[in-house]
């Protein structure tokens, strides 16, 4: 009888392991939520963004969240498309593109060709889903006049915002108006 029961295990495990699959992994990006502004093209001095840092817990291709003050979870099978702080300067970008505040933006590192004439230079504290299902983003920035140095404007912005949904693509669109929020009171600073 066990040589039987070994027998049919061995027929049947690889046939059972061949058809199992592992679950695909899903990417998702940032995107900009802001509506296009109105203003006339051409308006406005030349900005650069840039550098923005993260958290090193947060530069990584899986997506992190908190599951207490102290724990973070790494959400497996949930990835970004692209790096996370390069995901962050390009919606920043089409951010403060969107609010009609610049007349050209630059990408850091610009070349002095550029002509730049603020500088954006942001600081990411914290910026993951919490442990009560909210979304956090926590960070610092300063508007630099390029040329003197001079920093125009710095402030620090902490807010949270409850997802649609408790699913990660939620979570990602909540991050996603958390951007955009900052971007905009980022923008209002800007003469």
């Amino acid at each position: 009888m066990h040589i039987c029961t070994g027998l049919f295990l061995l027929v049947i495990a690889p046939l059972l392991a061949a058809c199992s699959t592992a679950p695909q992994d899903q990417y998702y990006l940032l995107s900009s939520t802001i509506n296009p502004s109105a203003s006339a093209a051409g308006q406005g001095a030349v900005i650069g963004i840039g550098p923005v840092t993260i958290p090193s817990h947060l530069d990584r291709s899986m997506i992190v969240s908190r599951s207490s003050s102290n724990r973070l979870e790494v959400l497996s099978g949930h990835r970004w498309g692209e790096p996370l702080d390069e995901n962050i300067n390009r919606i920043l970008i089409e951010n403060f593109d969107h609010t009609g505040k610049a007349s050209r933006l630059e990408t850091f590192p610009w070349t002095s060709r550029d002509d730049v004439d603020l500088q954006i230079v942001v600081d990411i504290d914290r910026f993951e889903r919490q442990a009560d299902g909210n979304v956090l983003l926590a960070a610092r920035w300063k508007l630099i006049a390029f040329e003197s140095g001079d920093i125009k404007a710095a402030d620090r912005y902490e807010k949270t915002l409850a997802p649609q949904g408790t699913d990660v693509e939620s979570t990602v669109s909540a991050m996603s108006d958390l951007l955009a929020d900052f971007s905009i009171e980022i923008a209002n600073d800007i003469p």
